[in-house]
This record gives C-alpha cells, sequence and structure tokens, in this order.
C-alpha cells in the first residue's frame, strides 16, 4: 500500500489548468496533490491542444510536483470525440477477433476511415450485449501526446471529460433525478445518471444560461449539482464539492474546491 502510485487526473482548457492526484489508503482515497494555474484562451483552438512558451513553462513546473513514477489520466474536450453503439454478435469473440470486428464496424460507425482513428470500446453497464465504441482523430490525439511529452508530461489514459462528472456521481451517489453539471468558459458539461448516454457538452452560446440549459437538456431533473471554474453559484442549485469524494484530507485544500471537479474525477478513475 505504501509504494502504491498516485493517480492524477489533469484537466486543461482555456483560461486554466488543474490537476489532482489521490492515493489509494487502507481508509479510503487520500488526497496528496492539487494544483491549479491560469492558462491564455487560445490553449485550445476546437479542442485540439496547442504548443506555447506559457503552456510548456507551466506543465514542466507542474511535473517537477510530481512522482517519479504516477498514473495520468487527461480529459479530452467531447467535441474532439465520437461514440457509437454497437451490438455485440451472437457468437463471444475475444482479443484479438473482438479488435477486428470493431474496427470492421468502424466503417460504418464514424465519417473517417478506420485507419485515421485511434478507438476504444467498453460494454454499456445496463446492457451487457452492446458496445460503446468511442474514436478520436489520431492525429488529434498525437497533438495532445507531443505537447505533453515535450514538458515530460506522460499521460496513461485519455478520458472524455464528461465521464469525471460520471465517476463523481458514482462516489457521491446523488438522489435519483440529480443532473451533475459542471460549466468550463466555453462549454456546459453534464452528468444525468441512470441514462445510456448521459452526458455530453454544448458551447455556452448555445445556452449560457443555466435555467435555458435546464430546459433544453434536462427538463425532467429533480436537482442540480453544479461546480465552475469561477466558483460562481446560481440560484437553486447545490454545490458540487468534489473533495467529498475523498476520505483523507489535510490542509492546505483548495479555496474553490469546484473548480477541481474534473480533475478529481479523472483522478478517481479505474484502472479498465
Amino acid at each position: 500500500m505504501a509504494f502504491q502510485k498516485w493517480q492524477i487526473g489533469l484537466d486543461i482548457h482555456n483560461g486554466q489548468l488543474c490537476a489532482l492526484g489521490v492515493q489509494r489508503r487502507r481508509n479510503g482515497w487520500q488526497l496528496r496533490h492539487w494544483w491549479h494555474h491560469p492558462l491564455p484562451q487560445d490553449t485550445l483552438r476546437q479542442g485540439v491542444l496547442q504548443s506555447s512558451p506559457e503552456l510548456l513553462s507551466v506543465l514542466t513546473r507542474w511535473r517537477k510536483m510530481l512522482p517519479r513514477h504516477y498514473r495520468l489520466c487527461v480529459g479530452l474536450p467531447p467535441q474532439l470525440v465520437m461514440q457509437r453503439p454497437l451490438a455485440l454478435p451472437p457468437q463471444s469473440l475475444r482479443e484479438p477477433d473482438l479488435g477486428r470486428y470493431i474496427h470492421a464496424a468502424a466503417r460504418r460507425l464514424f465519417p473517417l476511415e478506420p485507419e485515421s482513428l485511434t478507438l476504444d470500446y467498453r460494454p454499456f453497464s445496463d446492457k451487457p450485449s452492446q458496445l460503446c465504441v468511442t474514436a478520436v482523430r489520431r492525429d488529434v490525439l498525437q497533438q495532445w501526446q507531443s505537447v505533453l511529452a515535450e514538458a515530460g508530461v506522460q499521460p496513461e489514459v485519455f478520458e472524455l471529460s464528461w465521464a469525471a462528472l460520471q465517476m463523481l456521481a458514482m462516489l457521491l451517489k446523488p438522489q435519483p433525478g440529480t443532473v451533475l453539471v459542471h460549466r468550463l468558459p466555453d462549454q456546459w458539461l453534464w452528468y444525468a445518471p441512470g441514462e445510456q448516454q448521459p452526458a455530453f457538452g454544448c458551447a455556452v452560446a448555445d445556452g449560457s444560461d443555466l435555467a435555458q440549459l435546464r430546459l433544453r437538456a434536462f427538463p425532467e431533473a429533480r436537482a442540480l449539482w453544479y461546480s465552475s471554474d469561477t466558483g460562481d453559484e446560481p440560484d437553486r442549485v447545490t454545490p458540487l464539492n468534489p473533495l467529498h469524494a475523498l476520505q483523507l484530507m489535510q490542509p492546505p485544500l483548495p479555496v474553490q474546491p469546484s473548480r477541481f471537479a474534473l480533475a478529481c474525477g479523472l483522478a478517481l478513475r479505474p484502472e479498465d
């Protein structure tokens, strides 16, 4: 237990970087590290990470704070990711045959050639006969990897940013009908437990007001748990404090814990 790696979540978007590290202990999750730093507003362009002296300087300084060995999960903006359901064949398949089946199906599932995509797949928790197939353009993923590698940062996993809210919901167990919402400078992310594809993002320009977003995207929500980068708190919401998912902490703690919602959920992602 004493030598277990830190699990770190890294959330990079226009305006800021948030990182949070945890370590599993006998009595639960221990907070080992958190860090926040402002970033230029053009750090991401259409979701693609842009290399710049400012970003590389921030990432290099942050890497020096980490232990030599760690497990890093980096959040990807939803607009970079395509997801489609795929029914499993009647006969049971194992690797590498299952991988070949997925690759062949990708030709009709996605508008791009499979050779230009990085594919991932996992079963739906409530529909074991179906897979959720995820695709990202390979050149976009390589751009993210190259920028991080230039600063000496080595991700083990790339995950959809909204999936961080899914992980928090699994640990915090909100009442049925509760929707978790996170506000980014240019996007909303949300997660509604119990649905097959429960979370996605949309540009703030499409619904900058939370009340309008609620009417359009989840009108039957009984309650909202809300977090944001700025610490704002609209009326009739419950603040989403990701640190409530942890059991062991000691000061100093973040003054605005809600800005670490995505980083915390990414850090708590279980291994595949």
